[in-house]
């Protein structure tokens, strides 16, 4: 069984022009200052641009949708890396602490422990299975 757990990835606040600013962390990857850039899609919808070390070679690394669930507005972003096995679903959720703040949320798979998978299925089976869970190749 899969259950998820919430990972804080980053903390951004939105200026007087609508841009974000902030932080991407918690990957074990070090963190990367990210700016957001506003833009159209082909289809003429609005969305973010998420845009890493934007005072150096500056790269985009993924997007942001904005989203509204149960009255609550959000962006539902997509970021992606060389070294991710797959692109990372995450969501930017108004932050309680302050106005115009928003942290990046994560919800990482929590995978069974392989002792309880092993009995379920045979060992080297299981084991790929585990590791496609885990986004590592095997």
């Amino acid at each position: 069984m899969i259950r998820n757990r919430t990972v804080r990835l980053g903390q951004f606040v939105q200026d007087e022009l609508g841009t974000l600013h902030g932080r991407f962390s918690g990957l074990g990857i070090g963190s990367t200052s990210i700016i957001s850039e506003e833009a159209t899609s082909v289809d003429g919808r609005p969305y973010l641009k998420l845009i890493a070390d934007p005072l150096g070679a500056a790269y985009e690394v993924g997007a942001a949708f904005p989203k509204e669930k149960d009255g609550m507005a959000y962006y539902s972003a997509v970021i992606d890396s060389p070294i991710f096995q797959a692109p990372l679903n995450a969501a930017l959720f108004p932050d309680r602490e302050g106005p115009n703040t928003f942290s990046l949320v994560w919800n990482r798979p929590e995978l069974k422990p392989v002792a309880e998978a092993k009995s379920e299925g045979t060992g080297h089976q299981t084991r790929r299975t585990i590791n496609a869970q885990a986004g590592m190749t095997p």
